[in-house]
């Protein structure tokens, strides 16, 4: 028997589901992986077999497994005694890197995972405002807390109309009537935005969205949709929230927001932020975030936030970011891999679309147009999706099903050229046997 499905077994006795984690099992293959080694951008499982990987810790980790600068930094702050609970210099240090390269930090904090981020972020928004509600996008994920756990994987026959969206719960066990407090709007409808600011805008405390949905692969928004969400947030009175848990750093040290050109009042920011290390911000302008305690009267506080450890991964993570050629290597291998696919599923006759923004992708099947928001994605072919996301793994490219509608997917910055082209290759072999 296989050592990862033995493993797997074996976790089964002990681990609710097996895993530590939902979205560890990957569906595509029917058990979580277990991987016992990594490096640059590639793993190994406990069968001792190879992958490239396109998955990359969902994104966490951006400069790839085991980078020696973060390394460096993570040993240096171990063999300091790695005190957490404290304040140390590195926190600063930290914080003023953020601020001078996210435009629209001025003061941040730290958490653990991007769930607490967005949490802590709505939180604040709703102290600061004296507003109740919240809107935010179908299909936009934001974590795990009640609060945003509305329309993030709702299925098909279950949307109701664009007009007026389903708030679907997003799990059993949700506080009853949170619902009445979520407002939702489809991704990309500027009108349907604009009807929704007119109907509830002064009793909105906040928006909340991803500046490009890159939990549905990779949508990016119209500018007209951003104009007017920046426009109307103002008008109302209501703070907009960029959620960059898994946006930002990804196709430039300013994040989506610089990317965009559109600055909001606070933003998340996680996973590569952390350099693979788990780390995540929230922040903006300093009068919203003054109403934090001490100064304010609105809580947050944990134990492990600012761990010294976590810190500094996340700075030399962040320096190396802004490394002259950083993004110039990034954009390359995107334009190599996103046109290598597109290329490969038409010379095998798989009618897919690849679609992607730095170093974050998408794969629709059976999808014709550019998607454009989370109901474009819904009727993809999910089951040769993960038909594709088997024979890749079976060809040591890893690919991770996350459960939902559509996946993201990813590369890090130590694979080079080379390496791109021999996923390529590999996935040319793979599609050679593919079940269509």
């Amino acid at each position: 028997m296989s050592r990862v499905t033995e493993q797997y077994q074996r976790a089964c006795q002990s681990l609710a589901g097996g895993v530590s984690s939902s979205t560890r099992l990957n569906r595509a293959v029917g058990h979580a992986m277990y991987f016992d080694r990594a490096d640059g951008c590639r793993l190994e499982d406990l069968d001792s077999r190879e992958y490239i990987d396109l998955c990359c810790s969902h994104g966490a980790t951006l400069l790839g497994h085991g980078d020696a600068r973060v390394r460096r930094a993570v040993e240096a702050a171990l063999a300091r005694g790695a005190a957490c609970s404290y304040e140390n210099e590195q926190t600063a240090e930290l914080a003023e890197l953020l601020c001078e390269v996210i435009p629209c930090l001025e003061r941040v904090r730290f958490t653990g995972s991007g769930t607490e981020a967005t949490m802590h972020c709505i939180r604040l928004a709703r102290a600061f405002t004296g507003r109740g509600k919240l809107l935010k996008f179908e299909g936009n994920f934001h974590g795990y807390h009640d609060q945003v756990m509305f329309a993030i994987g709702t299925p098909a026959d279950q949307l109701g109309s664009e007009e007026q969206p389903t708030a679907y719960p997003g799990s059993t066990g949700m506080t009853p009537g949170l619902q009445e407090q979520i407002i939702v709007v489809p991704y990309n409808h500027v009108d349907l935005l604009e009807r929704a600011f007119q109907q509830h805008g002064h009793e909105l405390a906040a928006v909340i969205g991803e500046p490009i949905y890159y939990n549905a692969g990779c949508i990016l928004p119209n500018p007209e949709f951003m104009t007017a969400l920046r426009e109307l947030t103002r008008r109302y009175g209501v703070l907009l929230i960029f959620d960059e848990v898994l946006s930002a750093f990804r196709m430039g040290i300013s994040g989506a927001q610089g990317y965009l050109g559109v600055t909001p009042d606070l933003c998340t920011l996680g996973k590569a932020v952390g350099g693979g290390y788990p780390l995540s911000v929230f922040g903006g302008r300093r009068d919203i975030m003054d109403r934090l305690m001490p100064i304010g009267d609105c809580q947050h506080s944990g134990t492990y936030n600012g761990h010294p450890v976590v810190v500094a991964a996340a700075l030399a993570a962040i320096r190396a970011y802004r490394e002259p050629g950083f993004y110039d290597h990034i954009h390359a291998v995107a334009e190599l891999l996103f046109a290598g696919l597109t290329t490969l599923f038409a010379k095998h006759g798989i009618n897919a679309r690849v679609q992607g923004l730095g170093a974050r992708f998408g794969v629709y099947f059976g999808i014709d147009r550019e998607p454009r928001n989370y109901r474009d994605v819904v009727h993809h072919q999910r089951n040769q999706m993960l038909r594709f996301i088997k024979i890749a793994i079976e060809h040591g490219v890893y690919f991770h099903d996350y459960g939902g509608a559509a996946c993201h997917h990813g590369f890090c910055a130590a694979m080079s050229i080379a390496d791109t082209n021999e996923v390529l290759a590999r996935l040319d072999k793979a599609l050679a046997v593919f079940d269509l």
